[in-house]
């Protein structure tokens, strides 16, 4: 997005000068130093050096040092692609033998460090940030995002009350608003009503919380002993933390219905098949109580249909989770706003800003219409938090909207983001990955020997090598060999799903680094390797 790199080199070297910390001064190290003095100590007659974890000087240039470290990675991503296997070909247990068995006793340099990240750990890293990378949703970078993450590991503030700091829960609240803003949620999601927003980690915390939230309030409606009547529902196609959720909240396996979608959908969750579940739940004595909803599943991005969903929620005084980890961050364009149409009778609704908004691992903003059912589930209040306000309502504390204590300034980064980009350009780089993922479906179509397996709407596309003579059994081997056959090149890394039991590969653009280039070079790649598996054996 930006065009400015930052230094040159190797990235780690910055002289080879240090200051073993003689003096009676603050030594430090200027790159490739072992030490950190602030004076000296005498120890047994020995002069040691006390250390001084945080030294502005020393900050400043081996933060330097540390900037064009990973400016010269991302530049190498593209530059020298041979050099950085997109999926790690390493062994497990392959770093154990490369390290020492203790931590060392005196500290060693920045340049030494370094060194074994390239040599060691470089070797064991999925390149999520390749341009050719194109297996799960990606973990979107910036440099806002990393400028964001950089304050934000400066101030090291721990805002779990607003007291703690005010500025960290009060810039939460205002970018949360901007984001819902963008998104077009109806103003019961605002912090202006009873509702209101909250970075979570992930969306697996995102899920949990709206769980714990949604048990409880119709526990205390029904009563605490009712627990193993509780019911929730979702599709085949919600993502596994839902059930994990379910488990952490007290909610019996066996009442986890998953209903089951097919192609007649686009393995959307059918609402026929919810209401009649739901029917035969109440008939049988059950207490149906949560649906989470997902706008672009993991497997294929398919799409549940919320304004039927949200009806149903709505008559049988359920709560409706969406969740749009993925595919909600495409919403703020308008084109996409569509796709969560039915928003209004969500209960909460989720999206990870750090898959497709730039925003660095983790930002996963929560946003819920009713804040006191989140807070009345999840407050605590030890003496030593307690502090007076004017009113109930005066000051948020995100410690009652979360599992955790502490929490991280993470809104700093999604404010460096809306800001250093502006609203648009963000919807012209999603609108950019749409088109390039609507490229490599044009090249799965125009071969006789693939298939496009589900509908795109964003920029995944699943797809398959054709079955012959229609032995389904095995047309899911030779999609298995040709993944492992493509994955083992180190070129581009794919991942893959299951279909109505067929094997599909998954071909999602995200990397923010990837061009049109990249992505004809990864249907080449393709195409070569699937050769061994045409009848012809070539193209």
């Amino acid at each position: 997005m930006h065009d400015r790199e930052f230094g040159n080199g190797n990235g780690y070297s910055n002289g080879n000068g240090y200051n073993n910390g003689n003096g009676n001064g603050n030594g430090y190290t200027n790159g490739n130093g072992n030490s950190i003095g602030n004076g000296n100590v005498n120890v047994n007659g020995a002069k040691v050096i006390k250390m001084k974890p945080m030294d502005s000087e020393l900050l400043r240039e081996q933060g330097h040092i540390m900037v064009d470290f990973i400016a010269d990675y991302y530049k190498n991503l593209q530059d020298s692609p041979q050099d950085f296997p997109v999926l790690s070909q390493v062994q497990p247990g392959y770093l154990r033998d490369m390290l020492p068995d203790s931590a060392p006793d005196q500290p060693e340099s920045l340049k030494e460090l370094l060194d074994d990240v390239s040599k060691k750990i470089m070797p064991g890293i999925t390149h999520w940030q390749s341009p050719s990378y194109f297996a799960y949703y990606a973990s979107s970078t910036s440099v806002a995002g990393f400028l964001g993450e950089m304050l934000n590991a400066g101030l090291s503030v721990v805002g779990f009350t607003w007291l703690t700091s005010p500025a960290a829960t009060e810039l939460e609240i205002i970018v949360l608003d901007w984001l819902a803003k963008l998104l077009q949620l109806p103003d019961h999601f605002l912090s202006t009503g009873n509702g209101g927003g909250v970075i979570q980690g992930t969306g697996c915390e995102a899920v949990l919380v709206v769980v714990l939230a949604a048990r409880d309030r119709i526990l205390k409606k029904v009563g605490k002993t009712l627990l193993p009547r509780l019911v929730v529902y979702a599709s085949d196609q919600t993502h596994s933390s839902f059930r994990k959720a379910c488990l952490i909240g007290g909610i019996h396996e066996e009442n986890i219905r998953l209903l089951k979608t097919d192609s007649s959908t686009n393995y959307g969750m059918p609402p026929k098949s919810l209401e009649e579940a739901i029917s035969h739940d109440l008939a049988e004595g059950f207490i149906p109580f949560f649906i989470c909803a997902t706008v672009g599943t993991t497997s294929s991005a398919a799409v549940d249909p919320l304004v039927p969903l949200g009806e149903i929620a709505k008559k049988y005084g359920i709560w409706m989770h969406v969740d749009a980890a993925y595919a909600g961050n495409a919403c703020i364009c308008p084109e996409y706003r569509k796709f969560i149409d039915g928003i209004e009778n969500a209960d909460s609704f989720n999206m990870n800003a750090h898959k497709w908004l730039f925003a660095n691992q983790t930002c996963s903003p929560l946003w819920v219409k009713d804040r006191y059912s989140l807070i009345d589930a999840l407050k605590t209040n030890p003496e030593y938090l307690e502090f007076k306000v004017s009113t109930k309502d005066a000051v948020v504390n995100y410690k009652d909207w979360q599992i955790s204590l502490s929490r991280r300034f993470r809104s700093l980064k999604l404010w460096m983001v809306l800001r250093l980009y502006g609203s648009e350009n963000l919807r012209n780089f999603i609108r950019d990955h749409v088109k390039l993922a609507k490229h490599f479906e044009d090249y799965v179509a125009q071969d006789p020997h693939f298939e496009v397996v589900t509908t795109r709407y964003f920029s995944l596309v699943c797809f398959r090598l054709v079955p012959d003579d229609g032995d389904e059994e095995k047309c899911n081997e030779r999609n298995r060999e040709l993944l492992a056959a493509v994955n083992s090149t180190g070129k581009i890394f794919i991942s893959h799903t299951a279909l109505s039991d067929k094997f599909i590969l998954r071909f999602a653009v995200g990397a923010p680094l990837t061009e049109e280039k990249h992505v004809t070079e990864a249907w080449q790649i393709i195409q070569k390797h699937a050769s061994k598996f045409t009848r012809n054996g070539h193209y």
